[in-house]
């Protein structure tokens, strides 16, 4: 029996549009408006791009398109091309999708992304070669639960780590441990910020009596600034009090792991944090 075409509309946004392919093959891809040509990448265009993609894009698709409130995109160059990226971004894509509409930021901003989105691949996203079992063992025995939770046990002076096998792929996971704070969002106040990403942030802050202040942000308003110091207690800081308030981009509590463990030890750890949640 041939489905009504009404009856598959309706499935359809029961669904959700969880990613854009399916919902382009189900419906047809939206239009975008008229607009310049695709330009080609250039190292600095990229660059560009990889900042505005932190601002705009990452609190949905995650910092290296792996996925978070939104789906993996990782694929999407080789899915889309550079002509339905575009119009994904420039239209929010299918109805019910949950993709905002981007077209507010024209075609040149619109182009940046394009062309950095297009820079992500699938098998980037690394493959999980470690012992799970073994790698609880490893999270356990460095204390990572003192700052991070798993299912409501441990800590909450990072980030909640119970479906981050959902929304991170290995390879980012991996990268995470070696350099904790490389793939942080750089702050621009001219970019949007969504998410948590700016709650871990690091500033550092010198008071006008001296004193120095460093932590990551956990709100902030006109006149006061909440910072989580290294011991996990919150300073709250009044500006008007502040000589120099700075961002400390790509700096993170978090130790690096890279002398702390061998490989096998941060494989066997990727492979216990990729398990938790539901991977992609």
């Amino acid at each position: 029996m041939t489905a009504h075409p009404r009856s598959l509309w309706t499935a359809l946004l029961a669904l959700g549009f969880l990613c854009w392919a399916p919902a382009i093959a189900a419906q047809g891809p939206p239009v975008a408006p008229p607009h310049s040509p695709h330009p080609l990448p250039t190292p600095q265009s990229l660059a560009e791009g990889k900042m505005l993609f932190e601002g705009t894009c990452a609190g949905c698709h995650g910092i290296d398109g792996s996925g978070a409130n939104g789906p993996n995109i990782r694929n999407v160059g080789k899915q889309l091309g550079p002509e339905g990226i575009y119009t994904m971004i420039a239209t929010g894509g299918a109805i019910g999708s949950g993709m905002p509409n981007f077209s507010s930021l024209g075609d040149q901003k619109i182009w940046l992304l394009v062309n950095y989105v297009s820079t992500f691949d699938e098998t980037g996203g690394g493959a999980v070669t470690g012992d799970p079992a073994k790698g609880k063992e490893v999270y356990e025995a460095n204390g990572c639960s003192n700052c991070h939770m798993i299912d409501g046990q441990g800590g909450d002076s990072g980030p909640d780590l119970s479906q981050i096998g959902g929304v991170r792929s290995a390879g980012f996971l991996h990268d995470a441990l070696i350099d904790p704070g490389a793939n942080l969002p750089q702050s621009d106040a001219a970019l949007q910020e969504r998410a948590n990403y700016p709650s871990y942030t690091m500033y550092r802050v010198v008071m006008k009596d001296g004193k120095v202040i460093e932590g990551t942000r956990v709100d902030e308003d006109s006149f006061t600034l909440q910072l989580r110091d290294d011991k996990g207690q919150i300073r709250s800081i009044e500006k008007q009090q502040a000589e120099k308030i700075e961002v400390l981009p790509n700096k993170s509590f978090m130790p690096s792991y890279k002398d702390k463990l061998t490989e096998t030890q941060l494989n066997d750890l990727v492979a216990y944090l990729a398990g938790l949640g539901a991977a992609r």
